[in-house]
């Protein structure tokens, strides 16, 4: 990809590159993959952005797109950028897309624009909806495109990309840490990260050495993929959502449950020595520990209680309460974490029936929600009856009507 130099400043270790190219140029240019940058969220609805052919087709201006180019090289006024990743502009980039195939299958596919126009809403729809949704389209954008066309000539409507300049800011040389502070600055008057996206991408650095365990048995989910109220109800055994890995180990570390919260973020942004602490804590070898626990807990909860233990291995709140009470026993006795794991594994895998997870259901069920905050109740339950049933001499079944409270009927 090609593009005019307009400005440059240097910031540290890094340059930035304000730059203009053609909509075709950038659009031709996308990777297949340009989705697929960890630090970059889902795409979401946006009901200014779905009239961005409006815009186009007008030639306004569209702001800015921010880029990470690798692999660049500059000739006087002329940036060659070989590869880049998106560091804002992912959801005008996937419609600008969707509006460049929607021309092409346009000029391409309908052979007279005004009696298509004069078609009903039902017939036009019915002809046009199946091609266009393969390639993310509407027939609202069609429709628009093909009235632009009738007004105007084929030729325009391509210029409306071939001759639309576009203005683009390139980053090079930020490290990996740089890259996600100034993707959530970027965001920050946008509608806003996801709380759990924003958690994932300050332990992206995780991701390498978790995936290489994944397999048959063990799988992560991002909240970019499937968000985690949707992840927790359609769960399968040994798929793990990537936030709740976090919340767990964060729990873990503390001894305490961990909320996945703005001020978390902020704290984690802004305490260097506590997230060093972290790191120092989360090392590969332990990872493989963590992981080996959690595939064998599933599936022994997926044993005993069926849809009820895949169900309870796939909500935040029960693995931020479980693991807040191993991280909390294993803080006051003095043990290495994985001792304590094993421990818990044992305990469950030996005493049939103790977690008692259709009661589980049951008394999280009938909290009556008006009167206390859901989440820190079944984070607090599961931490109160995690740590007695492990300081237990004899392990007897948890009775969670009694850990829920006086809340429960």
């Amino acid at each position: 990809m090609k593009a005019k130099v307009l400005d440059n400043r240097v910031d540290g270790g890094s340059e930035c590159f304000l730059c203009r190219l053609t909509l075709e140029e950038y659009v031709t240019s996308l990777p297949t993959t340009y989705q697929d940058y960890d630090v970059q969220r889902e795409i979401v609805s946006n009901v200014y952005l779905d009239h961005l052919v409006d815009t186009v087709l007008a030639r306004k201006h569209i702001p800015p797109i921010v880029l990470v180019g690798s692999n660049h090289s500059r000739g006087g006024d002329e940036l060659v950028i070989e590869s880049f990743k998106i560091l804002d502009g992912l959801q005008r980039t996937f419609r600008l897309q969707a509006i460049s195939q929607t021309i092409t299958y346009c000029l391409n596919r309908i052979i007279n624009p005004q009696e298509t126009l004069e078609w009903n809403k039902f017939k036009f729809s019915r002809t046009f909806s199946a091609d266009l949704r393969a390639f993310n389209s509407n027939t609202d954008v069609l429709r628009t495109i093909v009235q632009f066309l009738v007004a105007n000539d084929s030729d325009a409507l391509k210029k409306t990309f071939s001759e639309n300049q576009q203005w683009f800011e390139v980053w090079t040389g930020l490290s990996p840490d740089e890259e996600v502070r100034k993707m959530l600055v970027l965001n920050a008057g946008h509608k806003p990260v996801k709380t759990r996206h924003q958690l994932e991408l300050l332990f992206l650095n995780l991701l390498p050495t978790l995936r290489s365990g994944e397999g048959e048995k063990f799988r992560i989910v991002r909240e970019r993929e499937v968000s985690s109220p949707q992840f927790s109800k359609q769960r399968q055994i040994g798929s793990f959502h990537f936030a709740h890995i976090i919340s767990s180990l964060l729990s873990l570390y503390e001894g305490k449950p961990v909320t996945p919260s703005t001020e978390l973020i902020q704290e984690l942004q802004t305490n260097d020595p506590a997230f060093e602490e972290y790191a120092q804590f989360i090392n590969p070898e332990f990872l493989k520990d963590f992981v080996d626990f959690l595939v064998r807990l599933d599936q022994l909860l997926s044993d005993q209680y069926g849809e009820f233990g895949i169900l309870w291995m796939g909500r935040e709140v029960s693995l931020a309460g479980l693991f807040g009470a191993l991280g909390s026993i294993a803080k006051n006795s003095d043990r290495p974490h994985k001792e304590v794991m094993q421990q818990f594994s044992d305990l469950v895998e030996n005493n049939l029936g103790t977690m008692n997870l259709e009661e589980f259901e049951e008394a999280r069920n009938d909290l009556d929600l008006s009167k206390v905050n859901f989440g820190n109740v079944n984070r607090g339950a599961v931490f109160a009856a995690v740590q007695k049933l492990l300081t237990e001499q004899v392990p007897t079944k948890i009775d969670w009507r009694a850990y829920f409270g006086s809340d429960v009927k």
